[in-house]
């Protein structure tokens, strides 16, 4: 009987066991891996040449009808005038220059080169020198000795003028239409490209870059020496720049020509603090397609503490390391706000500048934009006075990030005032522009009528040093006048006259 008992108190607790066991297995699981979303891989910019807008092709054509025309004024001007093109007119004037690639009496072209060259450097030969020049302006030269009625110095002068247009401009489009130059038109013009190479610097590393993998192999090799010649033959001196777009498109042109050796410094930059830097860095893992995965399994097991499934393919581990890089990067931007909200209701200004510019290196699309413009014209304020230089530079973050605040231009343009007034200079236009801005500035009113009555306000640094100059200078003359020993006085005739004579 005890038996049965015990039996049925144990079923009566296992029934009411198990629906509080089910229960707890119906609440909500996390979401898998699987179910999250992931980031996207970006899409690179194309490398295709856009046909060229009428218009741009119109006054591209209308420069180059000027530069080989009859008048010497008008090719004068032009030749100028090149330096004016802007990068909308890439299309237009590597469309010419294929045009005239096709049809041209390259021969020609090359025996007039030869001409001038011979003429402006007392050389014979074509084969000069493969070292970084600044290179002989050859433009120049046609342009003075000018033979509009000569089909080869027409095209000739119009290549080079091309040539100096994009270089002007400096873009990857326009260097890659550069290179184009040297593989089209053939060793005549390859010393000239090369200058221009040179003078652009950085700039033309990227187009360098991608010229390696070009399917002509002449070129490509020229490609890998000038690269050389650039100190920048590998992938970790390509990288070295300030230039932010030229690192962007440094990591793109990795990512075209798939090279393995660049991949782990490609793979680097995909969490960079800059915006521009990370989105060109994923758009190169993109490219670079599977030649990527190994490093980009490294480096999940880096960042996450554990190895990708063998299942993943190199997209999917890209898509979850750019994942858990974002949530890495909003977690710190989340924190670096909290800290400079906590540091402005502290008082702290400088702490919450300092927070703040750090967390837009982040995230310049911030959301909170507002409230961070609002701290940085706190920020301002309190600094107008001890340095006006930073708080000039706050109120120009605070006007990008929220450009309807009212009186922040007003008080930007008077405090660039008062600098150049503290260096003796009067500037009453940026007064009243800040007037302009805002009718209830009274600082911008009284340093306007002070610059009306010819009184300049000078910094009290300015007289500390004024007067410290003239203390120590009659410091000095007081020393030099102490310490000045006098001069032995002659003796008197009557005191020579008494004494005793040998």
């Amino acid at each position: 009987m005890r038996r049965l008992r015990v039996l049925g108190l144990w079923l009566s607790l296992s029934s009411v066991a198990l629906p509080a066991a089910g229960a707890e297995g119906s609440l909500p699981k996390p979401p898998a891996a699987a179910d999250r979303k992931l980031p996207e891989l970006p899409t690179p910019p194309t490398v295709e040449l856009k046909r060229p807008e009428a218009t741009e092709l119109a006054e591209v054509d209308a420069l180059l009808g000027r530069i080989v025309g009859d008048a010497a004024t008008d090719r004068d001007g032009a030749v100028r005038e090149l330096l004016e093109v802007e990068p909308r007119h890439v299309s237009a004037i590597r469309f010419r220059l294929g045009a005239i690639a096709e049809g041209a009496d390259k021969e020609a072209m090359k025996r007039l080169l030869l001409k001038v060259r011979r003429e402006l450097l007392g050389k014979k030969d074509d084969d000069e020198s493969d070292k970084p020049s600044r290179g002989v302006d050859y433009l120049a030269g046609l342009v003075e000795a000018a033979e509009p009625k000569s089909e080869a110095w027409r095209n000739l002068v119009t290549v080079l003028a091309l040539s100096r247009m994009l270089e002007s401009i400096g873009t990857v489009d326009a260097v890659r239409g550069l290179v184009d130059v040297y593989a089209r038109f053939g060793e005549f013009l390859r010393i000239t490209t090369q200058n221009a190479l040179t003078r652009l610097g950085d700039k033309a590393v990227p187009a360098l870059i991608e010229a390696e993998r070009h399917p002509a192999e002449k070129i490509s090799k020229w490609a890998v020496r000038q690269l050389d010649m650039l100190g920048k033959r590998i992938p970790s001196e390509t990288v070295q720049t300030q230039d932010q777009a030229v690192l962007a498109d440094v990591l793109r042109a990795y990512g075209r020509t798939r090279n393995p050796d660049a991949v782990r410094i490609v793979v680097s930059f995909v969490s960079s603090e800059r915006a521009q830097i990370r989105e060109a860095a994923r758009q190169a893992v993109a490219l670079l397609g599977e030649v990527g995965t190994w490093q980009l399994r490294d480096t999940y097991e880096n960042v996450v503490g554990k190895k990708p499934p063998r299942d993943w393919s190199w997209e999917r581990t890209a898509r979850e390391l750019f994942a858990e890089f974002d949530r890495l990067r909003v977690a710190q931007v989340g924190k670096l706000f909290e800290e400079g909200k906590a540091a402005r209701d502290a008082g702290d200004l400088e702490k919450m500048r300092d927070r703040f510019d750090r967390l837009l290196a982040h995230d310049p699309n911030f959301e909170g934009r507002a409230e961070l413009a609002a701290g940085y014209v706190a920020f301002a304020k309190a600094s107008q006075d001890k340095s006006r230089e930073a708080a000039v530079a706050a109120l120009r973050r605070a006007e990008r990030l929220d450009p309807t605040l009212q009186d922040v231009p007003s008080l930007r343009l008077t405090l660039e005032a008062e600098s150049l007034e503290e260096r003796g200079i009067a500037d009453s236009t940026l007064l009243e522009r800040a007037i302009e801005q805002d009718p209830q500035n009274s600082r911008a009113k009284s340093a306007l009528a002070r610059f009306e009555r010819g009184e300049p306000k000078r910094s009290e640094s300015t007289r500390y040093v004024a007067a410290g100059s003239i203390l120590a200078l009659a410091l000095a003359a007081i020393a030099y006048l102490l310490l000045r020993k006098p001069k032995a006085e002659p003796p008197l005739a009557s005191e020579a006259a008494a004494e005793p004579k040998d």
